[in-house]
């Protein structure tokens, strides 16, 4: 009984103590884009700069609001995903092949050329919460291969489950770090995170796949870098989840055992 309580003690401290990184981290992130707002407003305001300027400086001022607005939206996400419930899943089919087109296309603005492969399979997922992992990936991607690399999509279906490879021809992911660029707030370099990503993006996307009884992983590859989401083809219940995130009392001990070691291992 004392080992317990000395065990949930050392967990609580651990994760009152990651919290605190996490605050003084957002902090940081944010206070460079409100900074930056801030700088082009006050020169609207004090210098009435000729029209072009001036909506060139307001323009940039939204661009940093709206990647404010992103990391606030990933914090909430983290938020979630560490009070252990996951997110509420609103289950519909899904293309995941015309998905990940359309993603792809919207993401394309001169950046990394992204092709798009594969057959069509359809998966029973919340299709909200599919776009945002997909968009992190090809964003993660994207900013990895530069304006002059290429990011390729392959969509397929596996024995009773689904697979996206997203690989980029940037500078990679070592071996030892192919786990821990999934831990939240890490950026291995520069060149994964050109944009000033907040490196939350790849931990939200597992967090996402795994409440689908899921999984995102990045593997051994030949050149750059390649990640794997993996999902379920008959929903959330037939990995052993109910929906929420959260063990399916459905499920059978085969597969509930397996989920349990997926979550073990992050």
């Amino acid at each position: 009984m004392l080992d317990e309580l000395v065990g949930a003690e050392d967990q609580a401290r651990r994760a009152e103590a990651g919290m605190r990184d996490l605050l003084s981290d957002a902090a940081h992130e944010l206070r460079t884009p409100l900074a930056a707002v801030r700088a082009s407003v006050e020169t609207v305001l004090r210098t009435n700069p000729p029209r072009e300027r001036r909506e060139e400086l307001l323009a940039g001022a939204v661009r940093e609001l709206a990647r404010s607005g992103r990391l606030v939206a990933d914090l909430l996400d983290v938020a979630r995903l560490d009070a252990g419930s996951g997110p509420a899943l609103d289950l519909t089919d899904v293309d995941l092949r015309s998905l990940a087109e359309r993603r792809a296309r919207r993401l394309v603005t001169g950046e990394a050329a992204v092709t798009v492969e594969g057959e069509s399979v359809d998966v029973r997922v919340d299709a909200d919460r599919i776009t945002q992992v997909l968009d992190n990936l090809l964003r993660s991607a994207v900013r990895a291969a530069g304006p002059n690399g290429h990011v390729a999509v392959v969509v397929r279906s596996a024995t009773g489950r689904a697979e996206v490879d997203v690989g980029d021809d940037g500078p990679g992911v070592p071996p030892a770090e192919r786990e821990r660029i999934f831990d939240r707030l890490v950026r291995l370099d520069a060149a994964r995170s050109r944009d000033g990503g907040a490196g939350l993006g790849l931990s939200i996307a597992r967090g996402f796949a795994r409440a689908h009884g899921g999984d995102v992983v990045c593997l051994p590859a030949a050149a750059g870098a390649r990640f794997r989401l993996s999902l379920p083809l008959g929903g959330p219940q037939a990995a052993g989840t109910d929906g929420a995130g959260t063990p399916s009392p459905a499920a059978t001990g085969t597969v509930a055992g397996s989920t349990a070691v997926q979550q073990g291992s992050r």
